[in-house]
């Protein structure tokens, strides 16, 4: 048992905590040189193992991390300061702990693991939460205006293959706990209001701004966009794509491009969701396990 482990516990808390602040309250503009700091306290934190193989599989792990967290940023899914985090995370803490108000067993697993599963979870609670306020006010109260019948159809989808997924884990689980149950009854209304109401969120989300204020790791709704307004930009600017780079943005304004581009400025800041996710994994453990 690793003597720092709590020490690690409470600074994983205090970093993300505090990554979640500078999300929420500076526009989600995290400072780098607090982003690479967390990245150093982790390498100390790693070092402290005084084991090489245990030094080397905390930074094969932090690796793959970056490498993955990478490819999400450069397609414009998550931000740099994200990527660093869950590395810094998993340099902190590279395995599973102990957790304290769980008896189920832990798998041998990543801790990074449990954070991306609990993070993706809290994330998906939290979308109705957070964008239908929002949207019902940028439409005024007219969400339902926003649902087609494919939307519809899309969430009757949605329900059945969630309700035919609870069926067949409880005749495969016949002793599955409340607290799995309820976790995927949750999961079943969030992805339910999600997929029902997509048009109205991704509404609430965006904003239509030119060029000549985009900022570095914006990311353009190209879904937004009609496909001709698409490749005429393309035209202009060969590399235009979701993530605006520092080198994208100063092509765009050379060439004067004068369009407005539905830019992602109003999405849910991830550090929130990250945040309780490291808690939940912290408390808890692997919420597939709890499920299970």
């Amino acid at each position: 048992m690793d003597s720092l482990i709590t020490y690690r516990m409470a600074a994983v808390l205090l970093f993300s905590l505090i990554y979640m602040l500078f999300d929420v309250f500076n526009r989600r503009n995290v400072p780098s040189i607090y982003a690479y700091l967390t990245l150093v306290v982790g390498l100390a934190f790693t070092v402290l193992y005084w084991n090489l193989l245990t030094i080397a599989e905390s930074l094969a792990i932090a690796c793959v991390v970056l490498g993955i967290g990478y490819v999400l940023y450069r397609m414009g899914q998550i931000g740099a300061a994200d990527v660093i985090e869950f590395a810094a995370v998993s340099l902190i803490i590279p395995m599973q702990p102990a957790t304290y108000f769980s008896n189920v067993p832990q798998l041998p697993l990543p801790f990074i693991i449990s954070t991306f599963i609990a993070t993706g979870f809290v994330a998906l609670l939290l979308i109705p939460f957070y964008y239908l306020p929002r949207a019902r006010n940028l439409l005024r109260g007219k969400l339902l205006s926003t649902v087609v019948r494919d939307d519809a159809m899309k969430g009757l989808m949605v329900l059945i293959a969630y309700l035919a997924f609870i069926a067949f884990l409880l005749y495969e689980i016949p002793g599955m706990s409340v607290i799995g149950l309820t976790i995927l009854a949750l999961l079943t209304v969030s992805s339910l209001i999600t997929t029902v109401f997509e048009r109205a969120i991704t509404m609430s989300m965006v904003e239509y701004i030119p060029s000549g204020k985009f900022e570095e790791g914006d990311i353009v709704a190209i879904n937004l966009m009609a496909t001709k307004d698409v490749e005429a930009t393309r035209k202009v600017v060969k590399n235009f794509d979701r993530l605006l780079t520092v080198r994208l943005i100063n092509e765009m304004r050379s060439k004067k491009v004068k369009r407005k581009f539905p830019v992602y400025r109003s999405a849910m800041p991830l550090a929130l969701p990250i945040f309780l996710g490291i808690a939940i994994s912290l408390l808890f453990g692997n919420l597939i396990l709890l499920v299970l």
